[in-house]
């Protein structure tokens, strides 16, 4: 009995996104960007937002003082 050998087609392998690891395809890519674009500006309104609230601020400061606290503990156990 004979053994047929068949051949497979070569594809191309798809990019990879390398912050998040996932394909872009075609139009994704700028889809992808704009998103990303967006994701920022958004982030950066929030930000601006919380700065001008003073009680925020100041219990955003408080935490952080608080987890920096936290690290020195820590890092003074070595």
């Amino acid at each position: 009995m004979a053994i047929k050998k068949t051949t497979t087609a070569k594809t191309t392998p798809a990019k990879k996104s390398s912050s998040l690891g996932i394909s872009i395809m075609g139009g994704n890519k700028n889809d992808m960007r704009k998103w990303e674009v967006e994701s920022a500006l958004s982030t950066l309104k929030r930000a601006d937002e919380i700065r001008q609230n003073t009680k925020m601020m100041a219990d955003v400061k408080k935490l952080a003082q608080e987890q920096v606290n936290v690290l020195n503990n820590f890092t003074k156990g070595k």
